[in-house]
């Protein structure tokens, strides 16, 4: 297969990454980029990324990584409707995975890890409307998730500034991003090279990685989630507050809740007399955008309690 970078580049990325002690503990030389497929020689966009989750984690598994990629949540433009891609038989059209209270897996995490820690990436954390105000509206989306009461969740800001994104590093062999995962839920940033995995209507994608060695060690019925990553195509423009072009809040409390091991809700339906599009009923997880809602529904609050209503005791 085509070769993407230079092997010794890449091989000393890896090593690297061993001695970091993190889920990337490579015993193979071969480049995981080698291994990744022509995504544009796919056929649709589905089996593109279904194609794709596979190829990469065959790529994973010999280089000796301890996590694989379960599937890819991706959010649309309002008159088409996201979707979740499984890479392997996990899962069951719902979010099949799930953080674990106080599992030390995830060097990562805070508080033995019993606490979520986010990080958002500043190296590639501009939608358009300015470094800060970006930032500022991905942090009030966390504080929206972290405020819900029905849950002792504590999400933790880890931000370590500058390029982190784990997928990315293994995406152009160590070209960008970081061999290292920064959080649990990890802000990837926009513009990304995870973009040529993400053509419109694409505004952002949520992909989950799990772990391979326990399966799931506290027996909930779910998968254990290692991180969740999350990336913002440039597809379309972006704005604050939703005027001029997609609100960038919105989508990150939206994906923060794909963060968080929700599944997107709601139906896309049509309204026949003036051919527009809209879900019912609307909700921040619904999986199409359609204007600024910054604040959380009933079905998302209801969905969060569900999850996280018992953490760090579920």
């Amino acid at each position: 297969m085509k070769r993407l970078f230079p092997f010794l580049i890449v091989f000393l990325l890896l090593l690297s990454a061993c001695d970091a002690q993190d889920p990337s503990t490579p015993s193979a030389a071969e480049p995981l980029a080698e291994a990744l497929p022509g995504l544009a020689k796919q056929g649709d966009l589905e089996s593109g990324l279904l194609a794709f989750g596979q190829e990469m984690n065959a790529a994973l598994e010999s280089g000796g990584y301890d996590v694989r990629m379960e599937s890819v949540t991706y959010y649309t433009e309002s008159e088409e409707a996201g979707n979740t891609v499984f890479f392997s038989d996990v899962g069951n059209k719902q979010l099949g995975s799930h953080f674990v209270p106080g599992d030390v897996r995830r060097a990562w995490s805070a508080s033995g890890g019993n606490a979520i820690t986010w990080a958002s990436d500043t190296a590639q954390g501009d939608a358009g409307p300015g470094l800060g105000a970006t930032q500022a509206a991905i942090a009030s989306a966390m504080a929206t998730w972290n405020a819900e009461s029905c849950s002792n969740l504590s999400l933790t800001d880890v931000s370590p500034g500058g390029d982190i994104g784990f997928l990315e590093f293994l995406l152009t062999g160590g070209a960008s991003g970081s061999p290292i995962p920064a959080a649990d839920v990890v802000q990837g940033g926009f513009g990304t090279a995870v973009d040529a995995l993400l053509p419109p209507p694409i505004i952002a994608a949520a992909f989950t990685f799990i772990f391979t060695g326990g399966g799931d060690i506290n027996n909930d019925g779910k998968v254990d989630t290692a991180l969740r990553e999350i990336y913002y195509t440039m597809n379309f423009p972006w704005s604050i507050g939703g005027v001029g072009g997609i609100d960038v809040e919105t989508v990150a409390l939206h994906e923060t809740g794909h963060g968080l091991s929700q599944a997107h809700f709601g139906k896309l339906k049509q309204t026949t007399s003036n051919g527009k599009f809209h879900f019912a009923p609307r909700a921040v997880m619904n999986a199409g955008y359609t204007g600024a809602q910054q604040t959380l529904a009933g079905t998302d609050n209801g969905g969060h309690c569900s999850i996280w209503g018992s953490w760090p005791n579920n």
